[in-house]
Formats: structure tokens, sequence, C-alpha cells
């Protein structure tokens, strides 16, 4: 009978771990799993009798599991389905987990949607391109996505949203219409939306002058975690 020579920890901070037999790597399973099977290395295991005590196991962890993550937040379909195939479930555990969670309402690609795009275009002040594309590494479709951002920022108030950041932006010492403009394109805002909104915050600010540096408002791109901006 096979010796069950090592339980592997692939990387730092994986719940994934990979049971090796006689030296060899034999499959993957997640941590979870592995202490409820109470498995231990250095011992003798029967691989056919591993097989079935997974599947019994593997279910029910994979529930708990996705139930923990969905209670520090929520989360999509494709982010679920990415964390617990990270972990180590086996495909079809994870699509019958998530199918489950949907289900019962856990899950819901449109309400994450609309949260998501809340917080995008009205916390983080994104135009609509660039809260677009977050949506899209989320794996929500692409029109349930423009729901979503109809919601939250409809073509109409994105020109007024891009107008009051840039009144913000060109507020400040060392602003000029180039730097405001590629903010704000870089916040995901239409080219034509972002040049209009720049040029006319300049216009406004040029008899009243400036209150802050354009140099301290750098600090936003850490404040945002927006990359670039």
């Amino acid at each position: 009978m096979p010796i069950l020579t090592e339980i592997r920890v692939p990387r730092r901070g994986s719940r994934r771990r990979t049971l090796v037999l006689d030296g060899e790597s034999w499959r993957d399973v997640p941590s979870e799993v592995v202490s409820e099977a109470r498995l231990k290395a250095d011992t003798e295991v029967d691989p056919t009798d591993l097989c079935a005590r997974f599947s019994e196991i593997e279910p029910r962890c994979a529930r708990d599991r996705g139930v923990r993550l969905l209670t520090y937040r929520e989360r999509s379909v494709k982010e679920l389905t990415d964390r617990l195939t990270e972990d180590g479930y086996l495909p079809e555990v994870v699509s019958a987990t998530v199918t489950r969670l949907v289900d019962v309402g856990l899950v819901d690609d449109e309400r994450f949607a609309r949260s998501l795009a809340r917080n995008l275009t009205q916390i983080r002040r994104l135009g609509r391109g660039r809260a677009a594309r977050e949506l899209a590494e989320h794996g929500i479709d692409p029109e349930l996505a423009a729901e979503a951002l109809d919601g939250a920022l409809s073509l109409e108030d994105e020109g007024a949203a891009a107008r009051t950041l840039a009144r913000s932006l060109a507020s400040r010492t060392g602003a000029t219409r180039d730097k405001v403009a590629s903010k704000l394109l870089r916040r995901g805002y239409a080219p034509r939306v972002a040049l209009t909104a720049a040029r006319e915050a300049m216009d406004e600010v040029d008899s009243v002058g400036r209150h802050e540096s354009w140099e301290e408002s750098e600090g936003e791109q850490a404040a945002d975690g927006l990359d670039g901006i």
C-alpha cells in the first residue's frame, strides 16, 4: 500500500495541498479536505479509499468555504469560481457549489454589478469606460455591466461628474488643461467628455486662483488605489 510521504504546500498562503504518494505527486486537494480526512504524512493510504472519502467531503467543504467567502464580501460568479478553483476543488465540485449558491440567492451577478458600478463611479469617481473594464475583470457580462452603469452613472450624468472632478483638479497650483484631461482619461472618461470638462474647468478657475499644489494632488493615487492617477 502506498505511503503518503508528504502533504506539500505549493506556495506560501495557498490553501491548496499536494498529496505525495511514494515520493510522487498524486493529486491536489484543499486544505479543508486534508483536515476533514485527517491525513498525516508518513502513513499508509489506499488511493481508491481516499478518492471515495474526498467525494463525500469535498462538496461540503466547498459549500462552507463559499459561504465564508461571501460573508466577507459579495462576489461574482467568476470570482467565487476562481477562488474555489485556486483552493484546489475539482471543477465539477466548484460548478455544483457555485450553482447551488446562485440558486439560493447568495451569489447574484446582477446585484453584484449594480453594487460595484455604484462604488466605481460614485466613490472612486471613475468614468464609464474604466468602470466597464473593471466590471469585465470581475466576469460581468457586457450587457449586464452596461445596465448597471446606466443606473449608477448614465451617459448624461457622466459629463456632470467629469466637470465636478475637473474643477477640483483645476483648482490646484500647477494644473493645466492637458494635466486635468489626462487624469480624467485615465479614470475612464471618454476623450470628448474629458477634454471638454478640462477646458471648462480651467476657464472657470483662471480668475479665482488655486489653493492646492498639483504635486499634492498626486497623493490621490495612493488613496484610491488607481494606477497612474
